[in-house]
């Protein structure tokens, strides 16, 4: 049975909060929301999680309404730990090309991959046959997403770093992977 999966990227945030948990939507953002919004309502989906953060709840939530659906959160959805990190965008590059390497107080993408990954197969198994939206981040979702397609890479990553909301569909056959594609909204 085919377990669909949209992994929607949080719309534009006010980076001007540091807490992660709380960091909300910008008004554009806001408003950008309703592209994926639009893009999903007639997908058919079934089940809308997110991350726990606030900017990803608040990205989905419109979604989750309009069907009538909660929003369950699942802390392996959320975004990677940085930690004490300077020059955000060249350690980036650094963890890419090393997929263990983690700031102190950190996560390496390896681990994000990890996590992420164990959740969203759990819930392809879970839920077989279902349509699932689930609501993350922009490092997390790429990482993911180069987990089951490979050629999703660096230079792939930076065309889409700063495009959000952002949409990509992880297809499973019986729990297991059977396809992906990234929708431009």
């Amino acid at each position: 049975m085919k377990t669909t999966v949209y992994l929607v990227r949080h719309a534009q945030s006010d980076n001007s909060v540091k807490d992660e948990m709380t960091r909300p939507l910008t008004p554009a953002g806001l408003e950008g929301r309703f592209k994926a919004v639009d893009f999903l309502s007639d997908k058919g989906v079934t089940d809308v999680y997110a991350s726990p953060y606030l900017r990803a709840v608040t990205t989905v939530k419109p979604l989750a309404d309009k069907l009538g659906l909660e929003v369950m959160t699942e802390a392996g959805f959320r975004e990677r730990a940085s930690g004490n990190t300077a020059g955000i965008a060249d350690f980036a590059y650094k963890q890419w090309h090393d997929r263990d390497l983690a700031a102190e107080g950190g996560e390496s993408l390896n681990m994000v991959r990890a996590r992420f990954t164990q959740a969203l197969e759990k819930l392809a198994q879970e839920l077989p046959g279902h349509t699932i939206a689930i609501g993350t981040h922009g490092m997390a979702l790429s990482t993911v997403y180069n987990h089951y397609d490979e050629s999703f890479d660096y230079e792939a990553f930076l065309k889409v770093k700063d495009v959000m909301p952002r949409v990509v569909r992880l297809d499973f056959e019986e729990g297991k992977f059977a396809g992906a594609c990234e929708f431009q909204l």
